[in-house]
């Protein structure tokens, strides 16, 4: 990768689909092999208990997800084409955007990445979590990136087997890792 990346990097990694097999874990796996070794990689798996937005505390499952992101230097979201955002997603983001929320991605660099089989077909997907990220303070950065989910687009080691496609995952991952936007995440941890 081109970007420079500090000892003790944080990402933090959102699978927007509650299927364990479905192409978007994959897809959040096979990101994790572009990091080098001195970047935490985490992916966080409570979506599934992420109940609808309300008034009240965070439930246990937010809580433990604001946590993990007020500490965490980026963010990357993998979701599936859609054309609304997956629910668990959208409870999940109108928590941890909410005042109860505290403003945990103000700053933050937020990745979006689709699998989708055909390019348009995450565009609608990647509109949604932009707007819904940008409310959020977040800084969406990445290329739109629509990755198939034909089973032949992750090679044996679980990497991406297109080279266009892995070097535009790089291009998103080195946005998410670079130093001036990760410092710009260190504005949410201080408002915590």
């Amino acid at each position: 990768m081109a970007t420079e990346m500090g000892p003790g990097m944080r990402i933090v990694g959102i699978a927007g689909s509650l299927r364990p097999g479905a192409y978007v874990w994959r897809l959040l796996e096979a990101a994790a092999r572009e990091l080098p070794a001195t970047v935490d990689f985490e992916i966080w798996r409570g979506l599934d208990q992420v109940p609808s937005f309300e008034d009240g505390e965070l439930p246990g499952p937010v809580a433990d997800l604001w946590h993990r992101l007020s500490t965490a230097d980026g963010v990357l979201i993998t979701a599936p084409a859609h054309s609304a955002l997956p629910a668990q997603l959208g409870h999940t983001l109108d928590w941890i955007s909410s005042a109860r929320g505290g403003a945990v991605l103000v700053g933050k660099p937020v990745g979006v990445v689709t699998a989708c089989p055909r390019a348009h077909e995450g565009m609608w997907t990647q509109i949604q979590l932009r707007r819904a990220l940008g409310a959020a303070g977040a800084v969406v950065c990445g290329a739109e990136l629509a990755v198939s989910p034909a089973p032949d687009r992750f090679d044996a080691a679980g990497r991406l087997a297109d080279q266009d496609s892995r070097g535009r995952l790089r291009d998103v991952l080195d946005e998410i890792c670079s130093p001036s936007l990760a410092g710009a995440g260190s504005l949410g941890r201080s408002a915590v």
